[in-house]
């Protein structure tokens, strides 16, 4: 069945919606500083003709080079077939990774940048090196300007170093899983945000290869499943913000187990969190709205399973099935 939407539906009466900032285009893994670590890999790419500049276009691009595309909204989680104001990222749906950055916003005058987040995986080097030099076909003339690494490359030379990104990308993983001093590691994914379980912050902090970093991650996106994001509000009076999700029936979903576990990077303190059961077959909602940490507790007996170190997976849940939940939370 085709996903829903899971926007919140609640008594606007005394409350007033929060506009999640609109953040940078830029490399990032969240929630951790920078130090010594690279962040991403970045081509500042200049078509050098003087006239009649050549606009690329995002569809024609991931047909090309049998990529997918989509748009991040305000929680990293990706819109998928959307792009806006020319930015976009790419994924290869059959390896999916952490998502090529594509920033055509000043196509008009020659200019684009495309990047990969650090680490990332052989694969998605590869599909990066492929895509780039795509787009060199197709501006003719044009200078590929790394910013990290403050040279040009051709295409050719990217294809050529493949090996040598991935093995970078592999000791940045080693270095990021073994800085102790991080509460929690966090990758924004091509498709939808991942905190790493204890167990794979250990195994990648001494790991000699990506492959199982690539499996894991492909697995994890792999899924055709709902990933929740909140409706942030704020009560006019107290300012306190209230965050908003919607569980709905028959459809397999990823929900954290708190309330404020979404990709919360401007660190908004959330005071309250509550849930409302959609049936989609009869497009309403269940009557009621319910607290979110009750919700959680008694999702135990109904099979969920541990998604990442933040979130479950709750199976497709039949109506009665929400009804007799309700019924315990009322």
């Amino acid at each position: 069945m085709k996903r829903p939407k899971g926007q919140g539906i609640i008594d606007p009466r005394g409350i007033r919606q929060i506009a999640m900032q609109a953040w940078l285009f830029s490399s990032l893994l969240a929630g951790i500083k920078q130090g010594d670590f690279v962040m991403a890999f970045t081509l500042q790419i200049r078509q050098k003709k003087l006239f009649g500049k050549t606009v690329l276009d995002i569809p024609s691009l991931a047909r090309t080079c049998g990529l997918s595309y989509g748009s991040d909204n305000d929680f990293y989680i990706l819109q998928e077939n959307e792009q806006v104001r020319g930015t976009a990222v790419f994924y290869n749906p059959e390896r999916i990774g952490r998502g090529i950055f594509f920033d055509g916003s000043k196509a008009g005058e020659g200019y684009y940048e495309l990047s990969y987040n650090i680490p990332t995986t052989e694969a998605e080097i590869t599909d990066f090196a492929r895509l780039a030099g795509e787009m060199e076909r197709r501006l003719g003339r044009a200078e590929m300007y790394c910013v990290e690494e403050e040279r040009s490359f051709t295409g050719r030379e990217l294809e050529q170093r493949i090996g040598n990104f991935a093995e970078f990308s592999r000791e940045s993983l080693n270095r990021f899983c073994g800085n102790k001093e991080f509460k929690s590691h966090i990758l924004t994914l091509a498709r939808w945000p991942y905190t790493l379980t204890e167990d794979k912050v250990s195994a990648w902090e001494i790991c000699t290869d990506l492959s199982d970093f690539e499996q894991t991650l492909h697995k994890l996106q792999a899924l055709d499943v709902y990933y929740a994001k909140p409706r942030l509000l704020q009560k006019s009076d107290t300012k306190e913000i209230g965050a908003f999700y919607a569980l709905t029936e028959e459809c397999e979903s990823i929900f954290p187990v708190r309330a404020d576990g979404f990709l919360n990077l401007s660190e908004l303190k959330v005071t309250e969190g509550f849930v409302q059961f959609v049936l989609y077959r009869e497009q309403r909602v269940m009557e009621g709205m319910f607290p979110y940490e009750r919700f959680i507790e008694e999702l135990r007996g109904y099979g969920v399973r541990q998604f990442d170190a933040d979130h479950i997976l709750i199976p497709p849940m039949t109506k009665d099935e929400l009804e007799k939940l309700a019924g315990k939370l009322c």
